[in-house]
C-alpha cells in the first residue's frame, strides 16, 4: 500500500511526540473528531500548532487509503550547542559564524531518508515566518535537493500563522514551486476550496485546534496527496498503451509570432522522438476571448453538472468554449508565455482567459487531475513577464489539477540556450504516468461549492471566488 510521509517543520515540536501524533491521527475520521482528540491531549500535553496541523494532514492521508508516517524535522536538525550563544556574549567572534547553522543528526538523517524512500507522497507542515517557512523546513528542502530523494513523489504543504492571511498562502506557494523543480507532482488541498494547501491560524501554543476551517484544509491536503500518490504509483507500475495527449496553450506572443514559431519547432522536435505522445496547440492570440463579467450564471451548485460551463457570454466569436473542449481532452497542458524585451511587442490573452476559466472551475473542477505546467520564452534580461510560470502554478492549481516542473527558455544574443525538448519530454513522461494512474484509481468526484466570507461552511449565494 502507498505511504505518505508528513514532516513537522517547527523548532518547537518534540521528537518524543511522534508516536502520540500518529496515534491521534489513527483514531478519527473527520475534523470535529480530531479537534476533540487534540483538546483532550492538550489538557495534559504541550503540542505546538505545527504538530497539530501535521496530525490533520495525517488524518486526511489515512482516509485516502494510504499508510502514513510522521517525522519531526527538529529530530533531524538539533540546535547548535547553547554555549555558542554564551561565547558570543563573552565576545568570541568565532562563534558568530556558526549561529545560522544547524547540526544534522546522522542517525536521524538515515531514518528520514529511509522514510522518504518508502513514501510516495510528502506533506510539509510548517509555521509561517514572514510569509515563508521555518528554518528547519528550509533545511529539509535543501537536503531534498542535494539528496535527490523526491523525484516523482507527490508534494503538498500545510502551514500555520498567527493570524488569518498571515502569509500562509505565500509560504505554501514558495515551497510548492521550489519542489516542482525537484521533480515532484505538486498539489493543493482539494475540497472544499482547492487552493494552495493547508492554511491555519494558531498563534499561541495549541490554539490552532480552534480553527476548524484551517484544520479542514490541512486534512484536505493530506487526502489530496494520498489520492494523487496512488495514481502516480499505479501509473508507474502499470502504464497503458494509449497515446498521451499533450496540449500547448499559447496564452500570448509577440506581434511577429516568435513564440508560435518556437512552439511549432518544439512540437516537431518532440514529436519525432516521443512516439507515445500526441501533440496539439491552442493559440489564443489568434482568437477573441471576451472578458469575464463575474456574474451569477457560472455553475455554482455542485449537484448539477453541465455539458457546457453555462457562461452567460454566448457570442459565437468568443473562443472560450472551443478552447475548453480541447483542454478537457488533454492529459497534460503546457501554458506557454513569453517575456519579451519590449512590452509594446507583447500581445496577450493570458489574463482574460484565466478569468474566464472561472466557469470551468465552477463546473465541478472539470480539469481535476490533469497535469499542468508553465513554459516561458525569455529574452535575456527581460523584465516584462518574468514570473509567467509561477503565475500558471498559482492560478491553475486551483482547478484541482496536478502541477509539474515549469520549462524556462532563454534567448541570448539571438541564440536559444535550450530548445526545451528535454523539459517537454519530462512533462510528457509525467503526464503519461498520471493518465495511466487515473484509469486505475477510483477517486471521488470533486464537487464545487461557493463559500461565503470568512471561510465558513455555509453556502452563500452572493459570494464570489
Amino acid at each position: 500500500m502507498n505511504r505518505v510521509l508528513v514532516l513537522g517543520g517547527s523548532i518547537r515540536a518534540k521528537a518524543s511526540n511522534r508516536g502520540m501524533i500518529l496515534e491521534m491521527a489513527s483514531e478519527v475520521s473527520d475534523v470535529a473528531e480530531y479537534q476533540d482528540v487534540v483538546r483532550e491531549r492538550l489538557s495534559s500535553t504541550v503540542l505546538c500548532n505545527s504538530e497539530i496541523i501535521a496530525g490533520a494532514a495525517l488524518v486526511g492521508a489515512r482516509l485516502s487509503g494510504v499508510h502514513v508516517d510522521y517525522f519531526p524535522l527538529c529530530h533531524l536538525f538539533p540546535q547548535k550547542d547553547r554555549r555558542l550563544f554564551d561565547l558570543m556574549v563573552e565576545g568570541d567572534d568565532s562563534a558568530l559564524a556558526q549561529l545560522d547553522t544547524l547540526d544534522i543528526d546522522e542517525d536521524a538523517l538515515n531514518e528520514l531518508l529511509a522514510a522518504l524512500d518508502a513514501s510516495q507522497g510528502v506533506v510539509l507542515a510548517t509555521p509561517v515566518y514572514f510569509g515563508d517557512r521555518s528554518s528547519v523546513a528550509n533545511k529539509f528542502l535543501q537536503l531534498a535537493t542535494v539528496r535527490e530523494r523526491v523525484l516523482n513523489k507527490v508534494y503538498g504543504v500545510v502551514s500555520v500563522g498567527a493570524k488569518r492571511n498571515g502569509g500562509q498562502e505565500t509560504c505554501n506557494i514558495f515551497s510548492l514551486y521550489e519542489m516542482l523543480h525537484q521533480g515532484t507532482f505538486g498539489v493543493g488541498n482539494g475540497m472544499p476550496t482547492s487552493q494552495y494547501g493547508g492554511t491555519a491560524v494558531g498563534g499561541d501554543l495549541g490554539k490552532v485546534v480552534a480553527d476548524e476551517w484551517g484544520l479542514a484544509t490541512a486534512l484536505g491536503t493530506g487526502e489530496r496527496v494520498g489520492q494523487v500518490s496512488r495514481m502516480v504509483t499505479k501509473g508507474l507500475q502499470s502504464p497503458v498503451e494509449a497515446k498521451t495527449n499533450v496540449v500547448f496553450l499559447l496564452a500570448m506572443d509577440t506581434k511577429a509570432g516568435k513564440l508560435k514559431t518556437h512552439i511549432d519547432s518544439l512540437i516537431a522536435e518532440a514529436g519525432s522522438t516521443l512516439d507515445g505522445v500526441e501533440f496539439s496547440a491552442i493559440n489564443l492570440v489568434e482568437h477573441d476571448i471576451y472578458r469575464c463579467l463575474g456574474c451569477k450564471s457560472c455553475p455554482r451548485d455542485g449537484d448539477t453538472e453541465c455539458d457546457h460551463p453555462q457562461c452567460i457570454i454566448r457570442n459565437p466569436d468568443d473562443y472560450l468554449e472551443t478552447a475548453r473542449g480541447k483542454l478537457l481532452g488533454a492529459d497534460g497542458v503546457i501554458v506557454c508565455g513569453i517575456n519579451p524585451s519590449d512590452i509594446g511587442d507583447l500581445v496577450t490573452r493570458y489574463q482574460v482567459f484565466t478569468e474566464r476559466m472561472r466557469s470551468v472551475r465552477r463546473n465541478n473542477y472539470e480539469l481535476s487531475n490533469t497535469l499542468f505546467a508553465g513554459l516561458c520564452y525569455h529574452d535575456f534580461s527581460a523584465t516584462i513577464n518574468p514570473i509567467h510560470s509561477l503565475k500558471v502554478m498559482v492560478s491553475y492549481i486551483r482547478h484541482n489539477t496536478v502541477m509539474h516542473k515549469p520549462i524556462e527558455l532563454f534567448e541570448y544574443d539571438g541564440a536559444l540556450l535550450d530548445s526545451g525538448a528535454k523539459g517537454v519530454a519530462g512533462f510528457c513522461e509525467a503526464a503519461s504516468i498520471l493518465a495511466a494512474g487515473k484509469t486505475q484509481v477510483d477517486i471521488p468526484k470533486t464537487t464545487y461549492r461557493a463559500y461565503g466570507e470568512g471561510g465558513g461552511y455555509a453556502q452563500d449565494e452572493s459570494s464570489q471566488d
